[in-house]
Protein backbone atom coordinates (compact mmCIF):
# COMPACT_ATOMS: atom_id res chain seq x y z
CA UNK A 1 0.00 0.00 0.00
CA UNK A 2 3.28 2.44 0.83
CA UNK A 3 4.57 1.76 -2.72
CA UNK A 4 0.42 2.87 -4.40
CA UNK A 5 0.74 5.78 -1.77
CA UNK A 6 4.09 6.59 -3.43
CA UNK A 7 3.07 6.40 -7.02
CA UNK A 8 -0.61 9.05 -5.90
CA UNK A 9 2.17 11.22 -4.35
CA UNK A 10 4.07 11.26 -7.73
CA UNK A 11 1.33 12.50 -9.21
CA UNK A 12 -0.08 14.76 -7.52
CA UNK A 13 3.44 16.42 -6.97
CA UNK A 14 3.57 16.76 -11.00
CA UNK A 15 -0.24 17.96 -11.33
CA UNK A 16 -1.41 14.90 -12.88
CA UNK A 17 -3.98 14.37 -10.73
CA UNK A 18 -5.71 15.48 -7.63
CA UNK A 19 -5.34 13.66 -4.03
CA UNK A 20 -9.21 13.86 -4.07
CA UNK A 21 -9.33 12.23 -7.10
CA UNK A 22 -6.97 9.67 -6.22
CA UNK A 23 -9.09 8.64 -3.22
CA UNK A 24 -11.34 5.90 -4.74
CA UNK A 25 -8.47 4.61 -6.68
CA UNK A 26 -7.13 3.76 -3.40
CA UNK A 27 -10.18 1.81 -1.77
CA UNK A 28 -10.65 -0.17 -5.41
CA UNK A 29 -6.71 -1.05 -5.12
CA UNK A 30 -6.98 -2.30 -1.66
CA UNK A 31 -10.82 -4.00 -2.57
CA UNK A 32 -9.64 -5.89 -5.55
CA UNK A 33 -5.57 -5.72 -4.93
CA UNK A 34 -4.86 -4.67 -8.20
CA UNK A 35 -2.43 -2.01 -8.45
CA UNK A 36 -2.83 1.52 -9.14
CA UNK A 37 -0.89 1.96 -11.92
CA UNK A 38 -3.07 -0.45 -13.37
CA UNK A 39 -6.47 1.07 -12.28
CA UNK A 40 -5.28 4.40 -13.60
CA UNK A 41 -4.64 2.98 -17.02
CA UNK A 42 -7.81 1.48 -16.85
CA UNK A 43 -9.85 4.64 -15.93
CA UNK A 44 -8.72 6.90 -18.75
CA UNK A 45 -8.26 10.11 -16.19
CA UNK A 46 -4.67 9.90 -16.74
CA UNK A 47 -3.13 9.25 -20.63
CA UNK A 48 -0.32 6.35 -20.53
CA UNK A 49 1.99 9.03 -21.87
CA UNK A 50 1.46 11.56 -19.09
CA UNK A 51 1.82 8.85 -16.55
CA UNK A 52 5.11 8.01 -17.76
CA UNK A 53 6.40 11.77 -18.08
CA UNK A 54 5.39 11.94 -14.48
CA UNK A 55 7.21 9.11 -13.74
CA UNK A 56 10.30 9.37 -15.99
CA UNK A 57 10.77 13.05 -14.09
CA UNK A 58 10.48 11.68 -10.85
CA UNK A 59 12.94 9.08 -10.92
CA UNK A 60 15.30 11.53 -13.24
CA UNK A 61 15.00 8.52 -16.43
CA UNK A 62 14.91 9.31 -19.80
CA UNK A 63 11.40 9.59 -21.57
CA UNK A 64 10.81 8.09 -25.04
CA UNK A 65 7.32 8.43 -26.83
CA UNK A 66 8.10 6.09 -29.65
CA UNK A 67 10.32 3.29 -29.35
CA UNK A 68 12.32 1.65 -32.72
CA UNK A 69 10.74 -1.83 -33.18
CA UNK A 70 13.42 -1.96 -35.86
CA UNK A 71 16.62 -1.42 -34.00
CA UNK A 72 15.89 -4.26 -30.99
CA UNK A 73 17.77 -7.11 -31.82
CA UNK A 74 15.48 -9.86 -33.25
CA UNK A 75 16.73 -12.86 -30.45
CA UNK A 76 15.95 -10.46 -27.90
CA UNK A 77 12.85 -11.94 -28.06
CA UNK A 78 14.02 -15.07 -26.55
CA UNK A 79 15.63 -13.47 -23.41
CA UNK A 80 12.30 -13.12 -21.79
CA UNK A 81 9.13 -14.62 -22.06
CA UNK A 82 6.39 -12.41 -23.51
CA UNK A 83 4.27 -13.27 -20.81
CA UNK A 84 6.53 -11.72 -18.25
CA UNK A 85 7.54 -8.65 -20.53
CA UNK A 86 3.66 -7.96 -20.99
CA UNK A 87 2.73 -8.19 -17.55
CA UNK A 88 5.91 -5.82 -16.10
CA UNK A 89 5.45 -3.71 -19.10
CA UNK A 90 8.93 -3.90 -19.85
CA UNK A 91 11.06 -4.51 -22.96
CA UNK A 92 14.49 -5.38 -23.61
CA UNK A 93 15.68 -3.31 -26.43
CA UNK A 94 19.42 -3.88 -26.37
CA UNK A 95 22.49 -6.00 -25.10
CA UNK A 96 25.68 -5.23 -24.63
CA UNK A 97 29.31 -6.02 -22.92
CA UNK A 98 28.80 -3.45 -20.24
CA UNK A 99 25.08 -2.83 -19.88
CA UNK A 100 21.28 -4.06 -20.95
CA UNK A 101 19.33 -1.78 -22.29
CA UNK A 102 15.54 -1.87 -21.05
CA UNK A 103 12.28 0.36 -21.49
CA UNK A 104 9.68 0.33 -19.34
CA UNK A 105 6.04 1.85 -18.47
CA UNK A 106 6.88 2.10 -14.49
CA UNK A 107 10.22 2.50 -13.15
CA UNK A 108 8.40 2.00 -9.88
CA UNK A 109 8.08 -1.71 -10.94
CA UNK A 110 11.50 -2.84 -9.18
CA UNK A 111 10.93 -6.74 -9.19
CA UNK A 112 10.72 -6.82 -12.83
CA UNK A 113 13.81 -4.35 -12.87
CA UNK A 114 15.85 -6.63 -10.20
CA UNK A 115 15.01 -10.12 -11.91
CA UNK A 116 16.44 -8.87 -15.34
CA UNK A 117 19.54 -7.68 -13.59
CA UNK A 118 19.63 -11.24 -12.02
CA UNK A 119 19.30 -12.46 -15.56
CA UNK A 120 21.52 -10.96 -17.90
CA UNK A 121 23.93 -10.13 -14.96
CA UNK A 122 24.41 -6.92 -16.01
CA UNK A 123 23.65 -3.05 -15.50
CA UNK A 124 20.34 -1.86 -16.50
CA UNK A 125 20.19 1.55 -18.33
CA UNK A 126 16.56 2.41 -17.92
CA UNK A 127 14.31 4.35 -20.39
CA UNK A 128 10.27 5.21 -19.31
CA UNK A 129 7.78 5.04 -22.22
CA UNK A 130 4.02 4.82 -22.80
CA UNK A 131 2.56 1.68 -21.32
CA UNK A 132 0.63 1.22 -24.90
CA UNK A 133 3.18 2.52 -26.42
CA UNK A 134 5.83 -0.38 -24.46
CA UNK A 135 3.05 -2.83 -24.80
CA UNK A 136 2.78 -2.56 -28.97
CA UNK A 137 6.57 -2.82 -29.20
CA UNK A 138 6.56 -5.90 -27.13
CA UNK A 139 3.82 -7.22 -29.23
CA UNK A 140 5.77 -6.57 -32.79
CA UNK A 141 9.22 -7.33 -31.94
CA UNK A 142 7.98 -11.02 -30.45
CA UNK A 143 5.68 -11.42 -33.92
CA UNK A 144 8.67 -10.78 -35.77
CA UNK A 145 10.89 -13.30 -34.05
CA UNK A 146 8.38 -15.46 -34.20
CA UNK A 147 8.30 -15.37 -38.06
CA UNK A 148 11.94 -15.44 -38.23
CA UNK A 149 11.56 -18.97 -36.43
CA UNK A 150 9.45 -20.46 -38.45
CA UNK A 151 11.66 -19.31 -41.72
CA UNK A 152 14.49 -20.65 -40.23
CA UNK A 153 12.56 -23.86 -39.27
CA UNK A 154 11.36 -23.76 -42.44
CA UNK A 155 14.68 -23.71 -44.27
CA UNK A 156 16.51 -25.79 -42.04
CA UNK A 157 14.54 -28.53 -40.30
CA UNK A 158 16.96 -29.22 -37.94
CA UNK A 159 18.09 -26.01 -36.63
CA UNK A 160 15.49 -25.10 -34.83
CA UNK A 161 17.27 -25.71 -31.13
CA UNK A 162 21.17 -24.45 -30.98
CA UNK A 163 23.76 -26.63 -29.26
CA UNK A 164 24.38 -25.52 -25.69
CA UNK A 165 27.71 -26.64 -26.44
CA UNK A 166 28.37 -24.03 -29.06
CA UNK A 167 27.27 -21.24 -27.48
CA UNK A 168 29.41 -18.59 -27.21
CA UNK A 169 27.80 -17.10 -24.65
CA UNK A 170 30.06 -15.20 -21.99
CA UNK A 171 27.73 -14.49 -18.87
CA UNK A 172 28.85 -16.26 -16.47
CA UNK A 173 25.54 -17.64 -15.04
CA UNK A 174 24.60 -18.45 -18.33
CA UNK A 175 27.73 -20.90 -18.75
CA UNK A 176 26.86 -22.26 -15.58
CA UNK A 177 23.42 -23.83 -15.99
CA UNK A 178 24.53 -24.75 -19.79
CA UNK A 179 26.95 -26.18 -17.81
CA UNK A 180 24.93 -28.30 -15.44
CA UNK A 181 22.79 -29.57 -18.70
CA UNK A 182 26.25 -30.41 -20.58
CA UNK A 183 27.74 -32.74 -17.79
CA UNK A 184 24.16 -34.69 -16.74
CA UNK A 185 23.76 -35.66 -20.62
CA UNK A 186 27.45 -36.76 -20.07
CA UNK A 187 27.00 -38.48 -16.80
CA UNK A 188 23.37 -39.93 -17.82
CA UNK A 189 21.64 -37.94 -15.59
CA UNK A 190 17.63 -38.46 -15.72
CA UNK A 191 17.22 -35.38 -12.94
CA UNK A 192 19.12 -32.35 -11.83
CA UNK A 193 18.18 -31.21 -8.56
CA UNK A 194 18.76 -27.45 -7.99
CA UNK A 195 18.35 -26.85 -3.70
CA UNK A 196 19.53 -23.20 -1.76
CA UNK A 197 21.12 -24.42 1.66
CA UNK A 198 22.19 -22.36 3.98
CA UNK A 199 25.38 -20.93 2.96
CA UNK A 200 25.27 -22.69 -0.85
CA UNK A 201 23.91 -23.92 -3.71
CA UNK A 202 23.94 -27.79 -3.97
CA UNK A 203 23.04 -29.22 -7.51
CA UNK A 204 22.69 -33.05 -7.52
CA UNK A 205 22.31 -35.39 -10.16
CA UNK A 206 20.14 -38.52 -10.35
CA UNK A 207 22.06 -41.67 -12.04
CA UNK A 208 20.88 -44.86 -12.46
CA UNK A 209 17.99 -44.00 -10.04
CA UNK A 210 20.65 -42.54 -6.88
CA UNK A 211 21.34 -39.01 -5.94
CA UNK A 212 24.70 -37.31 -5.50
CA UNK A 213 26.18 -33.80 -4.96
CA UNK A 214 27.43 -32.88 -8.54
CA UNK A 215 28.27 -29.16 -7.74
CA UNK A 216 28.30 -26.33 -5.17
CA UNK A 217 28.11 -22.49 -5.14
CA UNK A 218 28.01 -20.01 -3.57
CA UNK A 219 24.47 -19.12 -1.98
CA UNK A 220 24.39 -15.10 -3.56
CA UNK A 221 24.28 -16.49 -7.22
CA UNK A 222 20.75 -18.65 -6.60
CA UNK A 223 18.66 -15.89 -7.67
CA UNK A 224 20.55 -15.49 -10.69
CA UNK A 225 20.36 -19.29 -11.68
CA UNK A 226 16.90 -19.76 -10.32
CA UNK A 227 16.40 -16.79 -13.07
CA UNK A 228 17.72 -18.21 -15.54
CA UNK A 229 16.16 -21.29 -15.50
CA UNK A 230 13.02 -19.71 -15.37
CA UNK A 231 13.65 -17.99 -18.48
CA UNK A 232 14.63 -20.74 -20.13
CA UNK A 233 11.56 -22.45 -19.25
CA UNK A 234 9.05 -19.50 -20.35
CA UNK A 235 8.43 -18.96 -16.34
CA UNK A 236 7.28 -16.32 -14.77
CA UNK A 237 10.49 -14.89 -12.72
CA UNK A 238 8.63 -12.59 -10.53
CA UNK A 239 6.51 -15.04 -9.04
CA UNK A 240 8.45 -16.78 -6.01
CA UNK A 241 5.69 -17.48 -3.75
CA UNK A 242 3.68 -20.34 -5.97
CA UNK A 243 5.02 -23.49 -7.53
CA UNK A 244 5.24 -23.59 -11.19
CA UNK A 245 5.47 -26.22 -14.33
CA UNK A 246 7.60 -25.40 -17.37
CA UNK A 247 9.35 -27.34 -20.35
CA UNK A 248 12.68 -26.23 -22.13
CA UNK A 249 13.62 -28.19 -25.42
CA UNK A 250 17.49 -28.13 -25.98
CA UNK A 251 20.26 -29.63 -27.81
CA UNK A 252 23.49 -31.17 -26.16
CA UNK A 253 25.98 -32.52 -28.18
CA UNK A 254 23.52 -33.25 -31.19
CA UNK A 255 21.29 -34.64 -29.11
CA UNK A 256 17.20 -33.13 -28.49
CA UNK A 257 16.68 -33.34 -24.64
CA UNK A 258 13.11 -32.12 -23.50
CA UNK A 259 13.49 -30.76 -20.48
CA UNK A 260 10.39 -30.65 -17.77
CA UNK A 261 11.50 -27.80 -15.11
CA UNK A 262 9.50 -27.97 -11.55
CA UNK A 263 10.06 -25.41 -8.63
CA UNK A 264 8.73 -24.90 -5.24
CA UNK A 265 8.99 -22.21 -2.56
CA UNK A 266 11.32 -22.96 -0.22
CA UNK A 267 11.86 -21.89 4.07
CA UNK A 268 14.96 -20.79 2.67
CA UNK A 269 13.52 -17.26 0.93
CA UNK A 270 14.72 -19.31 -1.90
CA UNK A 271 12.98 -21.59 -4.76
CA UNK A 272 14.00 -25.39 -5.60
CA UNK A 273 13.99 -26.58 -8.65
CA UNK A 274 14.37 -29.94 -10.01
CA UNK A 275 14.75 -30.72 -13.73
CA UNK A 276 13.78 -34.43 -15.52
CA UNK A 277 15.85 -34.89 -18.42
CA UNK A 278 13.99 -36.67 -21.41
CA UNK A 279 16.33 -37.42 -23.99
CA UNK A 280 13.72 -37.48 -27.37
CA UNK A 281 16.36 -39.04 -29.32
CA UNK A 282 17.07 -42.39 -27.54
CA UNK A 283 16.20 -45.06 -29.50
CA UNK A 284 12.95 -47.00 -27.98
CA UNK A 285 13.64 -50.36 -26.53
CA UNK A 286 13.24 -53.78 -28.51
CA UNK A 287 10.57 -56.08 -25.95
CA UNK A 288 13.50 -58.15 -26.34
CA UNK A 289 15.84 -56.00 -24.70
CA UNK A 290 14.28 -55.00 -21.56
CA UNK A 291 15.19 -57.69 -19.76
CA UNK A 292 12.77 -60.30 -19.84
CA UNK A 293 13.39 -64.43 -18.77
CA UNK A 294 12.95 -66.53 -21.74
CA UNK A 295 9.14 -67.34 -20.29
CA UNK A 296 8.06 -64.33 -19.72
CA UNK A 297 9.39 -62.56 -23.04
CA UNK A 298 7.14 -65.38 -25.13
CA UNK A 299 4.39 -64.60 -22.49
CA UNK A 300 4.77 -60.85 -23.11
CA UNK A 301 4.54 -61.43 -26.97
CA UNK A 302 1.91 -63.35 -26.54
CA UNK A 303 0.30 -60.93 -24.78
CA UNK A 304 0.62 -57.96 -26.79
CA UNK A 305 -0.40 -60.05 -29.87
CA UNK A 306 -3.65 -60.56 -28.37
CA UNK A 307 -6.81 -58.74 -30.02
CA UNK A 308 -8.64 -57.47 -27.00
CA UNK A 309 -8.01 -57.64 -23.32
CA UNK A 310 -6.16 -55.13 -20.15
CA UNK A 311 -2.58 -55.69 -19.66
CA UNK A 312 -1.42 -54.01 -16.72
CA UNK A 313 2.30 -53.22 -15.89
CA UNK A 314 2.90 -52.53 -11.90
CA UNK A 315 5.14 -50.67 -9.98
CA UNK A 316 6.03 -47.48 -7.69
CA UNK A 317 6.89 -44.34 -9.80
CA UNK A 318 10.31 -44.20 -11.54
CA UNK A 319 10.26 -48.48 -11.93
CA UNK A 320 10.04 -48.22 -16.19
CA UNK A 321 6.55 -49.17 -16.21
CA UNK A 322 6.43 -46.63 -19.17
CA UNK A 323 9.38 -47.68 -21.03
CA UNK A 324 8.43 -51.01 -21.13
CA UNK A 325 4.98 -50.21 -22.50
CA UNK A 326 6.61 -48.40 -25.32
CA UNK A 327 8.63 -51.39 -25.80
CA UNK A 328 5.44 -53.13 -26.34
CA UNK A 329 4.03 -50.82 -28.36
CA UNK A 330 7.18 -50.67 -30.56
CA UNK A 331 6.74 -54.64 -31.48
CA UNK A 332 3.53 -54.18 -32.24
CA UNK A 333 3.69 -51.02 -34.46
CA UNK A 334 2.73 -51.73 -38.10
CA UNK A 335 0.75 -49.50 -40.38
CA UNK A 336 -2.23 -51.98 -40.55
CA UNK A 337 -2.50 -51.50 -36.50
CA UNK A 338 -4.51 -47.91 -35.70
CA UNK A 339 -2.63 -47.15 -31.80
CA UNK A 340 -3.46 -44.54 -30.00
CA UNK A 341 -2.10 -43.42 -26.21
CA UNK A 342 -3.31 -40.93 -23.61
CA UNK A 343 -0.03 -39.87 -21.07
CA UNK A 344 0.77 -37.30 -18.30
CA UNK A 345 3.30 -36.45 -19.97
CA UNK A 346 4.20 -38.02 -23.74
CA UNK A 347 7.22 -38.57 -22.63
CA UNK A 348 8.55 -39.68 -26.08
CA UNK A 349 7.35 -39.62 -29.64
CA UNK A 350 6.88 -43.01 -31.76
CA UNK A 351 6.06 -42.57 -35.19
CA UNK A 352 2.93 -44.20 -36.26
CA UNK A 353 1.76 -44.15 -32.84
CA UNK A 354 -1.10 -41.12 -32.17
CA UNK A 355 -0.36 -39.82 -28.89
CA UNK A 356 -2.12 -37.37 -26.65
CA UNK A 357 -0.96 -35.51 -23.57
CA UNK A 358 -3.49 -35.00 -20.54
CA UNK A 359 -4.33 -31.82 -19.22
CA UNK A 360 -7.00 -32.08 -16.06
CA UNK A 361 -7.02 -28.57 -15.75
CA UNK A 362 -9.44 -28.29 -18.81
CA UNK A 363 -10.93 -31.50 -18.47
CA UNK A 364 -8.80 -33.92 -20.97
CA UNK A 365 -8.27 -36.70 -18.63
CA UNK A 366 -7.45 -40.18 -18.96
CA UNK A 367 -11.14 -40.97 -18.92
CA UNK A 368 -12.09 -38.26 -21.30
CA UNK A 369 -9.50 -39.16 -23.40
CA UNK A 370 -9.85 -42.65 -23.65
CA UNK A 371 -13.86 -42.65 -24.26
CA UNK A 372 -12.77 -40.16 -27.35
CA UNK A 373 -10.31 -42.89 -28.63
CA UNK A 374 -13.19 -45.18 -28.71
CA UNK A 375 -14.82 -43.24 -31.75
CA UNK A 376 -11.13 -43.12 -33.31
CA UNK A 377 -11.34 -46.89 -34.83
CA UNK A 378 -8.58 -48.00 -32.11
CA UNK A 379 -6.85 -51.32 -32.58
CA UNK A 380 -4.44 -50.75 -29.01
CA UNK A 381 -4.73 -48.61 -26.33
CA UNK A 382 -2.32 -47.16 -24.24
CA UNK A 383 -3.93 -45.60 -21.38
CA UNK A 384 -1.02 -43.75 -19.04
CA UNK A 385 -2.57 -44.91 -15.47
CA UNK A 386 -5.74 -46.18 -14.21
CA UNK A 387 -6.08 -43.91 -11.06
CA UNK A 388 -10.08 -44.26 -10.67
CA UNK A 389 -13.01 -46.38 -11.34
CA UNK A 390 -14.37 -44.13 -14.20
CA UNK A 391 -10.86 -44.98 -16.03
CA UNK A 392 -10.84 -48.63 -15.33
CA UNK A 393 -14.78 -49.14 -16.54
CA UNK A 394 -13.83 -47.58 -20.34
CA UNK A 395 -10.72 -49.45 -20.08
CA UNK A 396 -13.09 -53.04 -19.56
CA UNK A 397 -15.63 -51.42 -22.22
CA UNK A 398 -12.94 -51.34 -24.84
CA UNK A 399 -11.41 -54.56 -24.55
CA UNK A 400 -14.51 -56.10 -24.12
CA UNK A 401 -15.55 -54.85 -27.31
CA UNK A 402 -12.60 -55.64 -29.53
CA UNK A 403 -9.60 -53.58 -28.03
CA UNK A 404 -6.54 -54.11 -26.65
CA UNK A 405 -5.66 -52.07 -23.43
CA UNK A 406 -2.28 -51.42 -22.02
CA UNK A 407 -2.23 -49.42 -19.12
CA UNK A 408 -0.12 -48.84 -15.69
CA UNK A 409 -1.29 -49.20 -11.77
CA UNK A 410 0.27 -48.48 -8.54
CA UNK A 411 0.60 -51.72 -6.95
CA UNK A 412 3.37 -53.64 -4.99
CA UNK A 413 3.29 -56.92 -7.26
CA UNK A 414 1.32 -58.29 -9.64
CA UNK A 415 -1.35 -60.10 -8.00
CA UNK A 416 -2.31 -56.81 -5.89
CA UNK A 417 -3.69 -55.34 -8.94
CA UNK A 418 -6.27 -57.44 -9.04
CA UNK A 419 -7.36 -56.59 -5.46
CA UNK A 420 -6.96 -52.99 -6.52
CA UNK A 421 -9.46 -53.44 -9.16
CA UNK A 422 -11.89 -55.10 -6.99
CA UNK A 423 -11.32 -51.87 -4.26
CA UNK A 424 -11.99 -49.59 -7.43
CA UNK A 425 -15.81 -51.45 -7.20
CA UNK A 426 -15.19 -53.52 -10.68
CA UNK A 427 -17.05 -56.64 -10.65
CA UNK A 428 -15.01 -59.95 -10.16
CA UNK A 429 -16.23 -61.26 -13.25
CA UNK A 430 -15.50 -58.18 -15.06
CA UNK A 431 -11.68 -58.44 -14.23
CA UNK A 432 -12.10 -62.48 -15.10
CA UNK A 433 -13.28 -61.73 -18.55
CA UNK A 434 -10.62 -58.73 -19.35
CA UNK A 435 -7.58 -58.92 -17.71
CA UNK A 436 -5.29 -60.94 -19.78
CA UNK A 437 -1.89 -60.25 -17.79
CA UNK A 438 -0.39 -57.74 -15.35
CA UNK A 439 3.45 -57.56 -15.18
CA UNK A 440 5.22 -56.30 -11.80
CA UNK A 441 8.41 -54.69 -12.47
CA UNK A 442 11.32 -52.80 -10.55
CA UNK A 443 14.90 -51.31 -11.26
CA UNK A 444 18.15 -52.80 -10.08
CA UNK A 445 21.23 -50.95 -11.28
CA UNK A 446 23.74 -53.29 -13.82
CA UNK A 447 27.55 -53.88 -12.73
CA UNK A 448 30.05 -52.14 -14.79
CA UNK A 449 31.53 -54.94 -16.36
CA UNK A 450 35.29 -53.55 -16.22
CA UNK A 451 35.26 -53.59 -12.51
CA UNK A 452 33.36 -55.98 -10.94
CA UNK A 453 34.48 -57.88 -8.41
CA UNK A 454 34.07 -61.27 -8.16
CA UNK A 455 33.63 -63.63 -4.29
CA UNK A 456 31.96 -66.59 -3.01
CA UNK A 457 28.21 -66.26 -1.41
CA UNK A 458 27.49 -66.81 1.67
CA UNK A 459 24.76 -68.59 3.14
CA UNK A 460 22.78 -65.84 4.29
CA UNK A 461 22.76 -63.85 1.22
CA UNK A 462 21.34 -66.99 -0.62
CA UNK A 463 18.79 -67.11 1.97
CA UNK A 464 18.19 -62.84 1.16
CA UNK A 465 17.65 -64.10 -2.25
CA UNK A 466 15.33 -67.24 -1.23
CA UNK A 467 17.85 -69.69 -2.17
CA UNK A 468 18.50 -73.13 -0.63
CA UNK A 469 18.92 -76.40 -2.27
CA UNK A 470 15.28 -77.65 -1.14
CA UNK A 471 13.47 -74.53 -2.63
CA UNK A 472 15.30 -74.93 -5.72
CA UNK A 473 14.55 -78.84 -5.60
CA UNK A 474 11.05 -77.99 -5.34
CA UNK A 475 10.81 -75.04 -7.78
CA UNK A 476 12.69 -77.68 -11.09
CA UNK A 477 9.24 -79.80 -10.18
CA UNK A 478 6.81 -77.19 -11.07
CA UNK A 479 5.48 -77.14 -14.35
CA UNK A 480 4.22 -74.72 -17.12
CA UNK A 481 0.44 -74.94 -17.97
CA UNK A 482 -0.23 -76.74 -20.52
CA UNK A 483 -1.69 -74.59 -22.81
CA UNK A 484 1.70 -72.65 -22.80
CA UNK A 485 4.20 -75.51 -22.97
CA UNK A 486 2.13 -76.51 -25.75
CA UNK A 487 3.87 -73.57 -27.54
CA UNK A 488 7.63 -74.49 -27.27
CA UNK A 489 8.15 -72.44 -24.07
CA UNK A 490 11.46 -73.12 -21.63
CA UNK A 491 11.12 -72.84 -18.23
CA UNK A 492 13.67 -71.33 -16.48
CA UNK A 493 13.73 -72.40 -13.08
CA UNK A 494 15.71 -69.82 -10.41
CA UNK A 495 18.27 -72.08 -8.62
CA UNK A 496 21.83 -73.13 -8.59
CA UNK A 497 23.38 -76.47 -8.12
CA UNK A 498 27.02 -77.59 -7.47
CA UNK A 499 29.19 -78.01 -4.78
CA UNK A 500 30.76 -75.42 -3.14
CA UNK A 501 28.84 -71.49 -3.03
CA UNK A 502 27.78 -69.58 -6.51
CA UNK A 503 30.17 -66.78 -7.40
CA UNK A 504 28.84 -63.57 -7.12
CA UNK A 505 30.25 -60.16 -8.01
CA UNK A 506 30.10 -57.08 -5.93
CA UNK A 507 30.51 -52.72 -6.79
CA UNK A 508 34.05 -51.72 -6.94
CA UNK A 509 33.88 -48.64 -9.65
CA UNK A 510 36.55 -47.58 -12.52
CA UNK A 511 37.23 -44.62 -14.92
CA UNK A 512 34.77 -46.32 -16.94
CA UNK A 513 32.04 -46.15 -14.53
CA UNK A 514 32.63 -42.69 -12.65
CA UNK A 515 33.74 -44.66 -9.86
CA UNK A 516 30.13 -45.75 -8.58
CA UNK A 517 30.18 -49.39 -9.84
CA UNK A 518 27.08 -49.83 -11.68
CA UNK A 519 26.70 -48.30 -15.31
CA UNK A 520 22.65 -48.25 -16.20
CA UNK A 521 19.65 -49.93 -14.74
CA UNK A 522 17.49 -53.41 -15.79
CA UNK A 523 14.14 -54.13 -14.89
CA UNK A 524 13.20 -57.29 -12.97
CA UNK A 525 9.84 -58.91 -13.52
CA UNK A 526 6.74 -60.61 -12.08
CA UNK A 527 4.74 -61.44 -15.04
CA UNK A 528 1.41 -63.13 -14.35
CA UNK A 529 -0.98 -64.40 -16.53
CA UNK A 530 -4.84 -64.61 -15.97
CA UNK A 531 -5.11 -68.59 -16.55
CA UNK A 532 -8.12 -71.05 -15.42
CA UNK A 533 -6.36 -71.50 -12.22
CA UNK A 534 -5.48 -67.47 -11.33
CA UNK A 535 -9.29 -66.95 -13.22
CA UNK A 536 -11.32 -69.24 -10.50
CA UNK A 537 -10.00 -67.86 -7.65
CA UNK A 538 -10.49 -63.79 -9.03
CA UNK A 539 -13.86 -64.55 -9.86
CA UNK A 540 -13.74 -66.35 -6.07
CA UNK A 541 -12.54 -62.71 -4.91
CA UNK A 542 -9.21 -64.38 -2.95
CA UNK A 543 -6.72 -62.87 -1.40
CA UNK A 544 -3.51 -61.54 -3.44
CA UNK A 545 -1.24 -63.47 -1.69
CA UNK A 546 -3.57 -67.17 -2.12
CA UNK A 547 -3.34 -65.65 -6.66
CA UNK A 548 0.52 -65.14 -6.32
CA UNK A 549 0.38 -68.61 -4.79
CA UNK A 550 -1.68 -70.01 -7.87
CA UNK A 551 0.61 -68.11 -9.99
CA UNK A 552 3.34 -69.17 -9.12
CA UNK A 553 2.21 -72.95 -9.07
CA UNK A 554 1.94 -72.23 -13.11
CA UNK A 555 5.71 -71.30 -13.48
CA UNK A 556 5.08 -67.08 -12.35
CA UNK A 557 8.59 -66.09 -10.88
CA UNK A 558 8.29 -63.56 -8.29
CA UNK A 559 10.35 -60.13 -8.39
CA UNK A 560 12.82 -61.20 -6.32
CA UNK A 561 12.90 -65.15 -7.44
CA UNK A 562 13.86 -62.74 -11.37
CA UNK A 563 16.58 -60.50 -9.32
CA UNK A 564 18.05 -63.82 -7.80
CA UNK A 565 18.73 -64.99 -11.34
CA UNK A 566 20.10 -61.95 -12.75
CA UNK A 567 22.48 -61.83 -9.50
CA UNK A 568 23.27 -64.92 -10.22
CA UNK A 569 24.22 -64.39 -13.69
CA UNK A 570 26.32 -62.10 -12.34
CA UNK A 571 24.57 -59.02 -13.50
CA UNK A 572 24.00 -56.94 -10.38
CA UNK A 573 24.25 -57.74 -6.47
CA UNK A 574 21.94 -59.03 -3.99
CA UNK A 575 21.75 -55.59 -2.17
CA UNK A 576 20.26 -54.14 -5.19
CA UNK A 577 17.75 -56.53 -5.65
CA UNK A 578 16.96 -57.10 -1.91
CA UNK A 579 16.39 -53.00 -1.66
CA UNK A 580 14.20 -53.30 -4.63
CA UNK A 581 12.13 -56.40 -3.62
CA UNK A 582 11.90 -55.54 -0.04
CA UNK A 583 7.99 -55.93 -0.40
CA UNK A 584 7.81 -58.74 -2.21
CA UNK A 585 6.70 -61.97 -0.27
CA UNK A 586 8.51 -65.43 -1.25
CA UNK A 587 5.98 -68.22 -1.38
CA UNK A 588 6.86 -71.58 -2.26
CA UNK A 589 4.76 -73.37 -4.01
Amino acid sequence: MQEQRALGNILVRHGVLPEVALEPFYAQQREKATPLFELLLTSKLATPSTLARALAAECRLPFVETIDVGSVPADMANKLPIGYAKTHKILVVGYYDDRVEVVCADPLDTDGLDDIRAAFQKPVLLSVAPADTVIDAINQVYERQQTISELETAEVADAEEIDILDSDDDAPIIRWVNGLFSQSVKERASDIHIEPEEREVVVRYRVDGQLYVARRASLQFMSSVIARVKIMAGLNIAEKRLPQDGRISLRIAGRSIDVRVSTIPTSRDHERIVMRLLHKTSKLLDIAEVGFAERDRWLMEYLIHRPNGILLVTGPTGSGKTTTLYACLNKINRPKINILTAEDPVEYEIGGVHQVAVQAKIGLTFASALRAFLRQDPDVIMVGEIRDRETAEIAIHASMTGHLVLSTLHTNDAASAVTRLVEMDIEAFLVRSTVIGILAQRLVRVLCPHCKEAYEATPFELSQLGIDPDRTRRRDERVLSPRYTAQGVNYEPVGWRGPGMPTLYRAVGCQHCEKKGFTGRMGIYELLVADDAVGALVLASADAQTIKRAAQSQGMDSLRDDGARKVLLGLTTVEEVVAATQEDVIVDS
